[in-house]
């Protein structure tokens, strides 16, 4: 596939690391071109990122989320339900873990699939204008059958493998499952989808595919 070129991406989610919640943060990631959060950190430390590396930030909402609900956070874009083209990536995201005590942010398989329903037309507008539905997948939540927890709250969600299978993203980046053993997988080849799990921190290179890309 022919490409545009990359984007620098820091990752994050779920953890506030002091090693990026410091005064070398913008010394250290100097050649960032944008920040996405995969949910469960407080706004402040967003803030201090995006304010520290001066560049945008793109985010969905995590079931432990300290926002309380907040639409925006840190003036990010917000990818719930969204599609957002930053230069020539076509990003989407959709928020939330399974359900389990009726918290913020928790969704059935059902609730899921009709958030799936609300994007679809935005993915399929994509594919008339840029020949391709969507590039990154940005979700808090992992797909069933990739990077699921033991317990039921960190089970994937079965629209997210149907959506790697059907519209083929090229990367899939969630948070949700910590990583405590170094056995753990930090990304897999999924279908052909690279899915990451970005909690605490990643630095990605986003390959950008041309408008013609399939």
């Amino acid at each position: 596939m022919d490409t545009r070129g990359s984007l620098r991406v820091l990752a994050v989610s779920d953890r506030v690391d002091p090693r990026i919640y410091s005064v070398s943060l913008r010394e250290r990631f100097s050649d960032i071109d944008c920040v996405i959060s995969c949910g469960d950190l407080p706004e402040y430390y967003l803030d201090f990122i995006v304010s520290s590396l001066n560049v945008p930030l793109f985010f969905v909402h995590g079931n432990h989320d300290p926002s309380g609900g907040k639409r925006s956070l840190a003036g990010g874009v917000n990818l719930d339900e969204q599609t957002v083209i930053y230069r020539g990536c076509i990003f989407a995201g959709l928020e939330g873990s399974p359900w389990y005590n009726g918290n913020l942010h928790q969704y059935s398989e059902r609730d899921m699939y009709f958030k799936y329903l609300r994007l679809l037309p935005k993915l399929f507008w994509n594919r008339v204008r840029f020949g391709r539905y969507l590039d990154v997948l940005v979700t808090h939540a992992p797909p069933r059958g990739m990077h699921e927890g033991q317990d039921a709250v960190h089970k994937g969600f079965s629209i997210f493998t149907h959506i790697i299978r059907k519209y083929r993203p090229k990367y899939h980046l969630h948070g949700h499952v910590h990583l405590y053993d170094r056995r753990q997988s930090l990304q897999d080849l999924f279908y052909e989808t690279l899915v990451i799990n970005c909690y605490n921190y990643r630095v990605l290179e986003i390959e950008i595919p041309s408008a013609t890309g399939g």
